[in-house]
């Protein structure tokens, strides 16, 4: 049975205060099923107010010389308002939530997709995301090893891909202090070799993740895979810590 397009139309028209233009046009998308019709327009009205409302939020906290970047002041001041100051260690999950490109700023693109994504409209709900995201990072381990890949472009420098290795050391001190059992034979391990001269390997920083965790079952590596995917830099520690630190003369 054909469907009454111009009743439809007509009736859409009154519930969604549109053209009758825009209303045909709408209605054939749903093969004039009018409630479903009715239901994604609404949904997509729901969408566009709430972005809106998050383009609003960004403003608070925009540059005065570029409106779609969040600079460091205004970073700064987001950060206060959000009960967070630059030395806290919420700042890298807050820049991972919202997209942060580089450490200390934000761009208007990403800002509002990282609010979308967390159904944020407005500063009351971007502080109980905030602070419910903050509960979940203290246990959740998927979250935790999110922020720390997240971390290593974040805090390179404007333009560029590889950290160094000072700034690594910094951060991991910040996210695998509860994590790595051996972060600070880690760290001496580091700042004895020639790699602080130069950047800390992307992919060393992502796989310390997984070794970190390696080192909570097996704190001697004694089964550790030589054989194994873990990047050259991680092999040379374990030879280092079986042999330095743990004074074994049968270390591989």
């Amino acid at each position: 049975m054909k469907p009454d397009t111009r009743g439809l139309t007509r009736e859409f028209c009154k519930l969604t205060n549109t053209s009758s233009k825009t209303a045909l046009s709408w209605l054939k998308q749903y093969d004039f099923d009018i409630d479903l019709a009715c239901l994604q327009w609404a949904e997509k009205e729901s969408k566009a107010e709430a972005e809106k409302s998050i383009h609003g939020l960004f403003d608070q906290f925009k540059s005065s010389e570029d409106a779609d970047l969040i600079d460091f002041d205004g970073s700064a001041k987001l950060f206060e308002t959000l009960g967070v100051s630059f030395e806290d260690p919420e700042t890298l999950l807050i820049s991972y939530l919202l997209q942060s490109p580089n450490m200390g700023e934000f761009i208007r693109e990403k800002f509002v997709q990282g609010c979308s994504t967390l159904s944020i409209s407005n500063l009351s709900d971007l502080k109980n995301a905030v602070d419910q995201k903050k509960s979940l990072w203290k246990s959740d381990r998927a979250l935790q090893k999110a922020v720390y890949i997240y971390s290593y472009p974040l805090a390179c420098d404007k333009g560029k891909k590889n950290l160094s290795t000072g700034i690594a050391i910094e951060l991991l001190q910040v996210l695998l202090k509860d994590f790595f059992p051996l972060l600070d034979h880690w760290v001496d391990f580091l700042q004895n070799s020639p790699i602080m001269d130069r950047a800390l390997p992307k992919d060393t920083w992502n796989e310390l993740w997984d070794f970190s965790l390696y080192t909570k079952v097996s704190p001697d590596c004694s089964d550790y895979d030589f054989e194994g995917a873990w990047p050259t830099l991680i092999d040379e520690f374990v030879v280092y810590y079986r042999k330095q630190v743990l004074n074994l003369s049968e270390y591989l």
